[in-house]
């Protein structure tokens, strides 16, 4: 491999990321690809004759937020109120079952890690500090406990990209300060920036005055259609360039899964994505041509949203939102889980969630 460094977007040092080796089989990865309607090649034979890309991993991770939603069900659904994010579960659970099931950060991140790797890219799992409080307030950030991707998706590259199939962006984003892509919509990017953390006690030499911007920001920018209201800009998380391994993300979802309080204990929380359609498209970009929205792929359609968190399921179309449901009983809640993302809870579990918080 060359030994130069690419100038924009390298790990700290120029390092690179080896290749190494996935825990899913030729087999499973063929399922996956076919379950998130990746286009590009015949199952299975094609599959070691796959090239890695930064279009093919835009792609895949694309496709990937469209077909499996953020969800906690689990945690509320089922006996031992538990997020399983073992590979074997995962694969069950979101590749294998007929449903539209998945998972939080730690098993939708986990999954496409490993079965990227057996696609050959070159990967390794980083840790980040979600920031919970709203835009355009200074934000306090939680331990560690979320899990991101760093991807070198380039032949002889150290070139970098974050990806982040969760909560992040939705295409990778150059590991470079200042770096903005688009959202799900024109109304909206996402920004790396540099920084200190809050509390730091590093600084660049004896009384620099100011600690130094060991930590990476994703910032999520939004534009607002009221003329009264600025557009608003949050730090959904930060995370630094360490690799995290295996025991590392166990004691994260330990500490996730098992904390008493906080946004996933409080609630049952459902995020996906769907392509818009044409009409969409015209409503959030009023200057796009008729060719242009002809010529749309899913590297390149706009996406709609659809949240659920707590009793009211809503639709984001650009700087729109609409609540389309508003549910009173758990019975609603089910229904409107399988409706609107098609998880099926079954009526009998719904025993489960009896005397927790996020109980309806």
């Amino acid at each position: 491999m060359p030994s130069r460094t690419e100038e924009r977007g390298q790990l700290r040092g120029g390092l690179w990321i080896k290749q190494t080796p996935s825990v899913y089989t030729t087999a499973q990865v063929s399922e996956w690809l076919a379950k998130i309607k990746y286009p590009k090649i015949n199952y299975p034979e094609d599959i070691t004759s796959f090239e890695p890309s930064l279009e093919s991993l835009t792609l895949l991770a694309r496709l990937s937020i469209t077909t499996f939603p953020f969800e906690n069900t689990p945690m509320h659904y089922t006996a031992d109120h538990a997020m399983d994010i073992t590979y074997d579960s995962l694969y069950d659970r979101m590749v294998a079952a007929s449903d539209g099931r998945g998972s939080y950060c730690f098993g939708l991140n986990r999954l496409f890690f490993q079965m990227i790797k057996a696609l050959g890219f070159r990967a390794y799992a980083g840790a980040g500090r979600v920031n919970e409080e709203p835009p355009n307030v200074a934000p306090i950030f939680h331990s560690f406990c979320h899990m991101l991707l760093f991807v070198q998706p380039i032949e002889g590259s150290n070139k970098t990209y974050v990806v982040d199939v969760a909560a992040g962006p939705v295409r990778p984003i150059l590991l470079e300060e200042g770096e903005l892509v688009t959202g799900a919509s024109p109304s909206e990017h996402h920004l790396l920036t540099r920084a200190a953390h809050p509390h730091s006690s590093l600084e660049s030499y004896p009384d620099s005055q100011g600690s130094e911007k060991l930590e990476w920001r994703l910032e999520h920018l939004r534009n607002s259609d009221d003329p009264d209201q600025s557009a608003s800009s949050r730090v959904m998380y930060s995370f630094i360039e360490d690799e995290f391994f295996e025991v590392d993300f166990a004691a994260f979802n330990y500490s996730v899964d098992g904390l008493q309080a906080g946004l996933f204990w409080e609630n049952v929380v459902c995020t996906k994505f769907f392509w818009m359609t044409d009409d969409e498209v015209r409503e959030v970009d009023k200057g796009i041509s008729g060719i242009e929205l002809a010529t749309l792929t899913p590297l390149t359609r706009h996406l709609v949203r659809l949240s659920m968190a707590g009793n009211k399921v809503r639709r984001h179309v650009g700087m729109q939102s609409t609540v389309l449901r508003v549910t009173k009983t758990e019975e609603e809640r089910a229904q409107a889980l399988r409706e609107f993302f098609a998880i099926g809870i079954a009526h009998g579990d719904l025993k489960h969630i009896e005397g927790r918080e996020a109980e309806l």
